[in-house]
């Protein structure tokens, strides 16, 4: 059967046009459950980053829309994948024009994909930037305080609805890749200081009117994106 699928890369063409929606603001909290049940191999010394990485039924910067049915579709995919024993979707720094990820350009694997609203979020881990140049690179960026932007990668076809193209039901998502200007509105990563976390959370003692989650709530929004 012959496969009529274009590579779908999200990266913005210089021409796009940006489309600034109150619905598209970064994400700058993070709760304790987004922390659990991740696969194993995270410790407390894993760079964890969580941000937006795709967005349902809004048109992006390159003018396609990814219905949500679909997008759920490939997040289940995924999920199943992480589960099942894989631990993580491999993604590059910067994009490559290519239907399979290379590993001697991976930076990032996703860990965790969740909805939350019509915005797809994801846990992913950093790779360790001793052994891995291109993590060394991102974790650089976000040391010096620079957005650290995330772009899909996939396989599909696109139909053509009045001025914007619609991704089909064979989408299949190859990967997330690290970039500096994302297609999706605000699809930048942010580091979770995970250690810093569990530490506050541990020592600090909870006053008798406050609740437990509460408590961790607020800890967690202080700490966020502290390094």
């Amino acid at each position: 059967m012959e496969d009529n699928r274009i590579l779908l890369i999200e990266s913005p063409v210089s021409n796009a046009k940006l489309i600034k929606r109150d619905d598209q603001l970064i994400k700058e909290s993070v709760t304790l459950s987004e922390l659990q049940n991740l696969p194993e191999g995270i410790t407390d010394e894993s760079i964890l980053i969580q941000g937006v990485v795709q967005r349902a039924d809004v048109e992006n910067k390159n003018r396609r829309i990814y219905p949500k049915n679909i997008l759920e579709k490939e997040r289940r995919r995924l999920t199943n994948l992480i589960e099942s024993g894989v631990y993580g979707i491999v993604g590059e720094l910067d994009h490559s024009d290519s239907n399979a990820v290379s590993l001697k350009n991976s930076s990032i694997a996703i860990r965790k994909l969740w909805w939350e609203g019509n915005d797809l979020v994801a846990i992913a881990e950093l790779f360790d930037p001793k052994y891995n140049a291109n993590a060394g690179i991102a974790y650089s960026i976000l040391k010096a305080g620079m957005p650290l932007g995330i772009s899909s990668r996939g396989l599909g076809s696109l139909s053509y609805v009045n001025g914007i193209n619609m991704v089909q039901e064979d989408y299949e998502m190859v990967c997330w890749d690290l970039v500096s200007d994302p297609s999706t509105h605000s699809a930048y990563m942010r580091k979770i200081p995970v250690q810093k976390i569990k530490e506050s959370v541990e020592n600090n003692i909870i006053k008798p009117k406050e609740t437990k989650r509460n408590k961790i709530d607020e800890i967690v929004r202080d700490l966020l994106w502290e390094f």
